[in-house]
C-alpha cells in the first residue's frame, strides 16, 4: 500500500499544472558504479575492495521560446551517492546533494549563450573529448592531466560557483567560451577570481582541436598569478579516434620564484559493434624538484547491450617517480582520481582493476 501511495503522489506531483506549463523540462541521470580493486605497494594494508558510485548523477533541465530567435533554458544537476558512502546528509536524502555539478540558467540567442551558475570551466572541458572514463573512475588520468605537484598541489580541472560564462555562436568550425569566476569574499589585498578561456576547432573529416587558458589571481601567492594553457588534438576515422592533449602550468611559490610544469595524454578508442577497447597513457611532469612526476597507463573494455546500457571492465597502472636521495623533497605523489586515496606516498606503485556497469537515462 506505501508503495502504491508513492507512486501516485509522483504522478500527482508531476501532472500538476506547474509542470503542465513546462511540457519541454526533461527529467535525465546517469547510474554509473562499479566494483573495483585497488593495490599499492606502499600501504598498509596493500590492497582494498571497494564499490564506487564515480559520477552518478540527476538533472532537469528545460527551456522557454522568447521568440525573434532567443531562448531562455536551465540546468539543475546533481550528483548522486549510489552507494550509500557518502555525507551523511546526502545519505539520509536517499543519494541526493551529493555535490552539485553543472547547474544555471542562461540565455541564447544569435548573440551566442551566456550562462550563470556553476559550471565546468573551458579549461577542463576542453581535454573532455579524450577522456575515457567520464572525469570519475580511478582509471581516469585527470589527476595527472590538469595537477601540478601531485595529490596535494593545485588541480585545474575545476567546476567553479558563481561562474558567468559566455559562449559564441560558431564561426565556421571555431568556436569559443569564455568564463569568469569573481572572489565573493575578497581579503585584500587578495582578489582570487578565475579567468578561464578556450578555442575549439571542429571540422569535418574528424578533426577536433582545442587551446585552452586559465588565469588565476592571488591563488597560491598574493599579487601574483598562476596560469595554465593547453592543446588537445583528436582525430576520428570511422570506428577508430585517437587523441593528444599537452599543457603546461606555472605555480608561484614566492614573490618571485614559481616553477612551471609539463603535462602530456595520449589516448584512444576502437569500436566492434557492441564492443569498445580504449587505451590511455599520461605524463605528469615535475616541478622545479627532479623526479616528483608520475605516469599512469589505463585499458578499457566496454560492451554496450543498447544506446543506454553499458558493461565495462578497466585496468589501471599509476606510478610515482622514485625518490632521490641526492635530491631534496624528489619522489611524485599522485594518486587514483576517484574514491579515497589509495596511496600516494612518493615513489608508490597503485593499480586498480574492476568492472562496472553504466546506464543512462
Amino acid at each position: 500500500m506505501q508503495k502504491k501511495l508513492i507512486a501516485l503522489a509522483i504522478a500527482a506531483a508531476f501532472s500538476a499544472p506547474a509542470f503542465a506549463d513546462n511540457s519541454n523540462v526533461s527529467l535525465y541521470g546517469k547510474a554509473f558504479l562499479n566494483f573495483e580493486h585497488v593495490t599499492n605497494d606502499m600501504k598498509n594494508p596493500g590492497s582494498a575492495n571497494r564499490v564506487q558510485t564515480n559520477a552518478s548523477r540527476f538533472g532537469l533541465k528545460g527551456g522557454e521560446d522568447l521568440g525573434d530567435g532567443m531562448k531562455a533554458f536551465y540546468q539543475y544537476e546533481v550528483q548522486v551517492d549510489a552507494d550509500g558512502d557518502g555525507a551523511a546528509s546526502a545519505t539520509k536524502n536517499g543519494g541526493f546533494g551529493n555535490g552539485t555539478r553543472n547547474t544555471g540558467v542562461g540565455l541564447q540567442g544569435a548573440f551566442g549563450q551566456v550562462i550563470y551558475g556553476n559550471w565546468d570551466t573551458p579549461y577542463k572541458t576542453a581535454r573532455n573529448a579524450i577522456e575515457l572514463f567520464d572525469n570519475t573512475t580511478v582509471f581516469s588520468a585527470i589527476n595527472l592531466m590538469g595537477r601540478a605537484n601531485g595529490a596535494a598541489g593545485k588541480n585545474y580541472n575545476t567546476r567553479k560557483n558563481s561562474a558567468l560564462a559566455y559562449v559564441s555562436p560558431a564561426i565556421g568550425p571555431v568556436g569559443v567560451t569564455l568564463a569568469y569566476s569573481p572572489d565573493e569574499a575578497p581579503v585584500a589585498p587578495a582578489n582570487k577570481h578565475v579567468t578561464s578561456l578556450a578555442a575549439t576547432l571542429n571540422m569535418d573529416g574528424g578533426i577536433y582541436a582545442a587551446l585552452a587558458y586559465e588565469i588565476r589571481n592571488d591563488a597560491s601567492v598574493t599579487t601574483t598569478k598562476d596560469t595554465a594553457m593547453r592543446l588537445v588534438g583528436k582525430y576520428t576515422l570511422g570506428d577508430m579516434w585517437f587523441g593528444a592533449a599537452i599543457e603546461r602550468l606555472k605555480v608561484n611559490t614566492t614573490l618571485t620564484a614559481n616553477y612551471t610544469q609539463s603535462n602530456m595524454e595520449l589516448a584512444g578508442q576502437y569500436k566492434m559493434g557492441p564492443s569498445n577497447i580504449g587505451l590511455s597513457y599520461a605524463k605528469a611532469g615535475k616541478t622545479s624538484v627532479d623526479k616528483t612526476g608520475a605516469s599512469q597507463v589505463s585499458l578499457r573494455y566496454g560492451y554496450n547491450f543498447s544506446k543506454r546500457t553499458e558493461v565495462f571492465a578497466a585496468y589501471a597502472l599509476l606510478k610515482n617517480d622514485a625518490v632521490n636521495t641526492a635530491v631534496a623533497g624528489s619522489g611524485g605523489t599522485y594518486g587514483f582520481s576517484a574514491g579515497t586515496a589509495y596511496g600516494t606516498a612518493a615513489g608508490s606503485k597503485s593499480t586498480a582493476i574492476g568492472l562496472g556497469m553504466i546506464h543512462s537515462f
